[in-house]
Formats: structure tokens, C-alpha cells, sequence
């Protein structure tokens, strides 16, 4: 269950010298800004909107934004200006930034090990491929010849790629067939080697 909702958090105020429209008396009218987030699991997001009231300071009478007289317009547009949003209030979307970020190093960085073991496969590699039917499957390395590489491949295959890890207990073919390393460096850059493992 994901918990989300918006929140408030006082982010500014001030004064003004005016009229109340309530009590009729020249005082000071206190402005309180408070600006809205959303938040998931209680991490902030983003702002949503800023609310504001005031207060009179002779009869403590209070006021929505939404009702302010014009008189009370002018000072809290003024004071609304000098009210910055906090920067924690960006959190969450900081750290998605920071995971999209970091998955596309990882991703470059894999891609670059991939292109490395492809240029230089070793009986064992494990070849994780993507079939032209969306199917999924996994090649063995039997032997390297030169240019040659000749892989076991697996008997079965999955429609998901969290189930390619699973055809590791399946059985391999007992033939390996041939494949130029020239046409792994294209299977590679077309997508189809989705990823290389080097047993320890």
C-alpha cells in the first residue's frame, strides 16, 4: 500500500499597517504563509501551492487568502515575494533523480563489460538473449576457435526476463553450433545479447 497525501509547512509571514474590515481599527494585520507539498511515505515531492491567512492583531480575527479585502492583497503580494520554496520540499523528486542517475551509470557501465566479454568470450560464459518472439533464453560457451565461438544452447526458454535466471537448473543442447564473433558484436548492439556472465 503506498501512503501519499499533501501536507503544510509555515514558510513565511509579515506585517502590515492597515484597517482591520473586522474591528474597524488601524492595527497590524500578521500575514502567515504556508506552502503545500505532496509527500509520499511521508518524503516531500514537490510544492502543490501556497495558502495564506492573516490575523488581526487587535481582535484576533482571522482570514482566508481567498478573503482578503484588497487592502490586504497589495502587503501580502509583497510579502508572498519574499517567501521562498525549501528546497527539501524537492526530496523525493531528488531522489529519483539521483536513482535514474545511478541506473544509467550502472547500465553504461555493463554495457562497456558486455562489449569487452563479447570481444573475448571464454568456455562457460553465459549469454543472456532475447528472442525475436519475445522469448527469452540463455547460450552456453563450449569452445573459442579463432574467430569462432561454439555455444550449448539452452532446451528451454521463458516469456519473462525475471525467469532467465531459472533456465540455469535446465538442461543444455548436448551439440554446440558455431557463431562468429564479429556476428555476437552485431547481436550485441541490436540488443539481443541482453547480458553476459562470466563464471567465477
Amino acid at each position: 500500500m503506498i501512503i501519499y497525501g499533501a501536507a503544510g509547512k509555515e514558510t513565511g509571514g509579515g506585517k502590515i499597517r492597515t484597517t482591520c474590515i473586522n474591528c474597524q481599527e488601524p492595527t497590524t494585520i500578521n500575514i502567515l504563509i504556508v506552502q503545500r507539498y505532496a509527500h509520499i511515505y511521508w518524503i516531500p515531492f514537490f510544492p502543490s501551492g501556497k495558502k495564506a491567512v492573516s490575523e488581526c492583531s487587535n481582535c484576533n480575527h482571522v482570514l482566508e487568502k481567498k478573503n482578503f479585502p484588497e487592502k490586504y492583497k497589495n502587503g501580502y503580494e509583497e510579502i508572498k515575494s519574499r517567501t521562498k520554496t525549501p528546497i527539501w520540499m524537492f526530496t523525493g523528486v531528488g531522489i529519483i533523480a539521483l536513482i535514474i542517475i545511478a541506473l544509467f551509470i550502472v547500465g553504461r557501465q555493463n554495457d562497456s563489460e558486455n562489449a569487452e566479454l563479447a570481444l573475448s568470450p571464454q568456455k562457460g560464459d553465459i549469454y543472456e538473449i532475447k528472442l525475436s518472439n519475445e522469448q527469452y533464453t540463455i547460450y552456453k560457451v563450449d569452445k573459442v576457435e579463432g574467430n569462432t565461438v561454439y555455444f550449448f544452447e539452452n532446451e528451454y526458454m521463458t516469456d519473462r526476463l525475471s525467469g532467465v535466471e531459472e533456465l540455469l537448473e535446465k538442461p543444455f543442447t548436448t551439440e554446440s553450433y558455431p557463431v562468429m564473433k564479429t556476428d555476437l558484436k552485431v547481436m550485441l548492439e541490436n540488443g539481443e545479447i541482453m547480458d553476459i556472465e562470466r563464471p567465477e
